[in-house]
C-alpha cells in the first residue's frame, strides 16, 4: 500500500468517530416506545424528571435492558474500528502514528464543524463515515462488495426510517427538530427529541378569551407589570412569541437572543405577527449567558423565556443538564445589565416545589436579600418570578387577579422547603438539593461491567498492567478535558461552534505535545509531570478565586490557564509512547483510563466543577508514581540479567 495513501486512510477511520451518538438524541428509538411509561421518565432521583410518578421496579429493569442495549450496540460500531486503528498504528513508529491519530481526529473535529454549519441529517454523517470505511476495502473485492452492499442497506435504512410524513424534520446543529401544526390552532408546533417542545401563538387580538386569551395574558404579564420598556432583552426568545407580546406593549427595542437558529429561523418565517421582522427586534443568535456577559446595553427589562429543554432529561437524550443561565453568577450578570428601575422577569416550568423555591433563593440571594414576586400562570405549568432593582417595586394584585394568575410568594418563600442554590462551579440546576447522585452508581457499575466485559472478550491486544501509567493518563486527561469544556463555554459561550472548537483546541495542544516529543528527542517525562501538576494547582486557585474577568485579557489569560496542562500532558503521553511495548496495548490501556475518567467526573454532581482539578492531580500523581515504580522494576530486572550474565562468564 503506497505510503500516502495508509496515511489518508489512517486520518478517515477517525471521521467514524463524530457520529457515534448522533442517532441517540433523534427520537429515533423513542418513537418506537413512546408507549412504554419509563420512556418519559428516569430512573436518576437525584434529578427531576418531567412529571412522571415514582416508576415500577419492571419499567425499571426495562430502562435498564434498554441503555444496556444501547451501550452495547454503540460499543459494537467500534470495535471494528478500533482494531482497524490499532493495526495501522502497529506498523509505524509510535510518535507519527499517534500524531496521524491526533491529527485525524483534528480533521475529523473540523469535518463535524462543516457538517453541523450545513445542519446536516444523519444520512450524511453515516454515508461519509460508512464510505471513508469502504476504502479499507478496495484491495479485496469480496470484502469490498460485501460493504458496498451493507452500506447502501444502512443508506436506504437511515433515508427511509422512521417515517411520519405529517412532520418535517430540520436538523439544527443542536438538535432535531419536527415541524408540524397545532391541532387547535392550526399554528406551527415543535417537538424536539420526540417530544413536545415549543408552538407558535397568534395573540395579536386584544379580545382573545377562553384558553387562547390566557396564554395571551401570560406573555402580556411581564410588561404590565412592568411597563417602562424603552429597552428589553428576551433570553430563549424562540419562536418569536414572548418578542410579539414585547412589540404589543410598545417596547422601542427589543434584544431577542436565541441559541439555536433553526428555531430562529422557523419562527421569522412561521409566526403570523412577524415580530422577527420588525426593525425595534434585534435578533441574536448566541448562548444567552455569554449575551449577558458581554453586551454593554442597559435593559428596562430582562425576560427569560421558558428558555429551558425538560425533554433533554429524559433518558432516552440526556440524564443530566447543566445550565450555566441559571446560576447565581449569571442571574448576577443578569441585573448588571438592568437599568437602576430595571427587573427581571423569570419564567419557569416549576416541576416541584423545591425547584420554585431554589429560583426563589437564587433570586433573593442576588438582589440583596430581597425575594422576588412568584406568580402562578398556569401555562406549560409555568411560574413568573419578578425581581426588580427598584427596592420599592410592586404590582398591583388586581393585575394578578384580572390575568387568572395565583400568587405564590408565599409557598416558595418558606424556609421549610429545603434547596440548594446553582453556582458556576455547581450548575446542576435540575438537582433541587445538592446530594450525592447514587442511583446514577448503577448505570456506572453497568458501563464499568460491559466495559471490561468487551475489553476481555473483543480486543485483539489486550491491556497491559505494565502500562497503568497510561490508565491515569487516560483518566487524568478525560478531567482536565471536561473542565477545559466546561470553562472555555462559559467564558465564551456554550455554543455548537465555540465548543467544538475548544475540542479541535485540546486535540491541537496534543499534537503539539507530539511534535515537540519528536522534535525535541524529549526521553524523561519528570519535569514535565512537575509542570502539568503546578498548572493544573494554578488553575484550581484561580477557579476558587472566581476565575479571570471577562475581558479580551482575561480570555486570554483563561485560555493560556486551560491549554497548558493539556500540552504537559501531552509532552508527557508522547514521551511514555517511546518505551518499550505495542501501541495498541498503550492506546487501550488509555481508553480504559478515559473511560473511568468520564465515569469519576460525575463525582462533580455533588462536589462541584472545581473537584475535577482535584481528581485530575490525583490521577496525575498516581500515573507518576505508576511509571517512576515501573522504571525502577525494569532497571532492577536489568541489573539482574547483567549481574547473571557476569557469574555465568566468571
Amino acid at each position: 500500500m503506497p505510503d500516502s495513501f495508509e496515511n489518508f486512510l489512517l486520518l478517515s477511520v477517525q471521521l467514524c468517530g463524530i457520529t457515534s451518538f448522533d442517532l441517540m438524541g433523534t427520537g429515533y428509538t423513542r418513537r418506537y416506545f413512546e408507549t412504554v411509561e419509563n420512556i418519559v421518565g428516569h430512573d436518576f432521583r437525584e434529578q427531576l424528571n418531567m412529571g412522571v410518578a415514582n416508576m415500577w421496579w419492571t419499567q425499571n429493569l426495562a430502562l435498564y435492558i434498554l441503555l444496556t442495549i444501547v451501550f452495547l450496540l454503540t460499543a459494537a460500531m467500534f470495535i471494528p474500528i478500533g482494531q482497524l486503528c490499532g493495526r495501522l498504528m502497529e506498523r509505524r513508529p509510535k510518535l507519527r502514528a499517534y500524531g496521524l491519530n491526533l491529527a485525524g481526529s483534528i480533521v475529523g473535529v473540523v469535518l463535524m464543524l462543516g457538517a453541523s454549519f450545513l445542519w446536516t441529517p444523519p444520512l450524511v454523517w453515516f454515508t461519509l463515515c460508512l464510505g471513508g470505511v469502504l476504502l479499507f476495502c478496495v484491495r479485496r473485492p469480496v470484502s469490498l462488495y460485501v460493504g458496498i452492499a451493507f452500506t447502501g442497506i444502512a443508506v436506504v435504512v437511515l433515508s427511509w426510517w422512521p417515517v411520519d410524513r405529517l412532520w418535517n424534520k430540520v436538523y439544527s446543529p443542536y438538535q432535531l427538530l419536527e415541524i408540524g401544526t397545532s391541532s387547535d390552532e392550526g399554528l406551527t408546533l415543535i417537538r424536539a427529541a420526540g417530544h413536545y417542545y415549543q408552538r407558535i401563538h397568534n395573540l395579536a387580538d386584544a379580545n382573545l378569551t377562553g384558553p387562547v386569551g390566557h396564554i395571551r395574558d401570560y406573555y402580556d404579564f411581564p410588561y404590565k407589570a412592568h411597563p417602562r420598556l424603552t429597552d428589553v432583552a428576551i433570553v430563549g426568545a424562540g419562536t418569536g412569541n414572548d418578542a410579539a407580546a414585547a412589540l404589543r406593549a410598545g417596547a422601542n427595542r427589543a434584544d431577542a437572543i436565541e441559541i439555536d437558529p433553526a428555531i430562529l429561523e422557523l419562527g421569522r418565517a412561521d409566526h403570523p405577527e412577524k415580530p422577527y421582522s420588525n426593525p425595534a427586534v434585534h435578533t441574536v443568535i448566541n448562548d444567552a449567558r455569554s449575551f449577558l456577559r458581554n453586551t454593554q446595553r442597559k435593559y428596562d427589562l430582562i425576560v427569560y423565556g421558558l428558555l429551558d429543554s425538560h425533554v433533554l432529561l429524559t433518558q432516552g437524550a440526556s440524564v443530566r443538564l447543566d445550565s450555566f443561565v441559571y446560576t447565581i453568577e449569571g442571574l448576577r450578570e443578569a441585573r448588571s445589565r438592568l437599568k437602576p428601575d430595571g427587573a427581571i422577569s423569570l419564567s419557569f416550568c416549576v416541576l416541584s416545589d423545591e425547584l420554585g423555591r431554589k429560583i426563589y433563593l437564587m433570586l433573593q440571594q442576588v438582589f440583596d436579600g430581597r425575594g422576588p414576586l412568584c406568580v402562578k400562570a398556569d401555562y406549560d405549568n409555568s411560574v413568573i418570578f419578578l425581581e426588580s432593582n427598584d427596592p420599592m417595586f410592586s404590582i398591583s394584585p388586581l393585575l394578578i387577579t384580572n390575568s387568572g394568575f395565583a400568587n405564590v410568594t408565599a409557598l416558595y418563600s418558606n424556609p421549610k422547603l429545603h434547596a440548594d442554590v446553582s453556582t458556576d462551579d455547581w450548575p446542576f440546576f435540575y438537582m433541587p438539593q445538592r446530594v450525592y447522585p447514587m442511583s446514577y452508581l448503577i448505570m456506572i457499575a453497568l458501563i464499568v461491567i460491559l466495559s471490561a466485559a468487551l475489553g476481555a472478550n473483543f480486543l485483539g491486544e489486550a491491556p497491559s498492567f505494565s502500562h497503568l501509567s497510561f490508565f491515569f493518563l487516560g483518566a487524568g486527561f478525560m478531567l482536565i478535558e471536561t473542565k477545559g469544556i466546561t470553562e472555555m463555554g462559559l467564558t465564551f459561550g456554550n455554543t455548537w461552534q465555540v465548543i467544538g472548537i475548544v475540542i479541535a483546541g485540546i486535540l491541537t495542544m496534543a499534537f503539539i505535545g507530539n511534535c515537540l516529543v519528536a522534535w525535541l528527542n524529549i526521553k524523561r517525562p519528570y519535569i514535565w509531570y512537575g509542570l502539568l501538576l503546578a498548572a493544573i494547582a494554578a488553575g484550581w486557585f484561580v477557579a476558587k478565586s472566581g476565575g479571570f474577568p471577562s475581558t479580551p485579557l482575561g480570555r486570554l489569560g483563561t485560555t493560556v490557564m486551560l491549554t497548558c496542562p493539556l500540552l504537559f500532558s501531552g509532552i508527557i503521553f508522547s514521551t511514555l509512547l517511546t518505551t518499550k511495548g505495542n501501541v495498541s496495548s498503550m492506546m487501550a490501556m488509555n481508553l480504559l483510563g478515559a473511560i473511568c475518567g468520564g465515569l469519576l467526573e460525575y463525582n462533580s454532581m455533588y462536589f462541584g466543577f472545581q473537584w475535577l482539578y482535584l481528581a485530575a492531580m490525583g490521577c496525575y500523581i498516581l500515573a507518576f508514581l505508576s511509571d517512576l515504580a515501573l522504571t525502577r522494576t525494569v532497571r532492577q530486572t536489568a541489573c539482574r540479567l547483567a549481574r547473571a550474565r557476569a557469574a555465568k562468564i566468571s
